[in-house]
């Protein structure tokens, strides 16, 4: 399997497991340093891997081997982020809605339709 299967594999991959970790449905308080370091993990080792392979030349094994040592950490940092419980404004929402907010619903779900016909006829 030469290196850009195995690249476009990964990176597919790697998506798959930022889906999943984004849509996993129980989530649990994670510490304010475990997220930091999630944070760490994505925005470091895999920009320093496409750097080092952009500014030096490494032997292609060490390098694709850099690279998906950075694509696994960029998917754990993912994971650790997106797994953590954060504060749902929906949730904060007080039992009176503001005087404003019928209408301007009113008028949205208006707007749309209005767009989603002119669409329609558009075609």
């Amino acid at each position: 399997m030469g290196f850009l299967t195995l690249d476009a594999a990964v990176g597919v991959l790697l998506l798959a497991v930022i889906v999943l970790a984004a849509q996993r449905a129980p989530r649990r308080a994670v510490s304010v340093r475990l997220r930091a370091c999630g944070w760490i993990l994505v925005a470091g080792p895999l920009p320093l891997a496409v750097a080092l392979h952009m500014i030096w030349p490494l032997p292609a094994g060490i390098d694709q081997a850099v690279f998906l040592a950075g694509v696994a950490a960029f998917a754990i940092g993912a994971a650790l982020v997106l797994s953590g419980e954060e504060e749902d404004w929906r949730e904060e929402r007080d039992e009176d809605s503001p005087p404003w907010w019928p209408a301007f619903e009113r008028d949205l779900r208006e707007y749309e339709l209005e767009s989603w016909r002119r669409r329609v006829i558009s075609r």
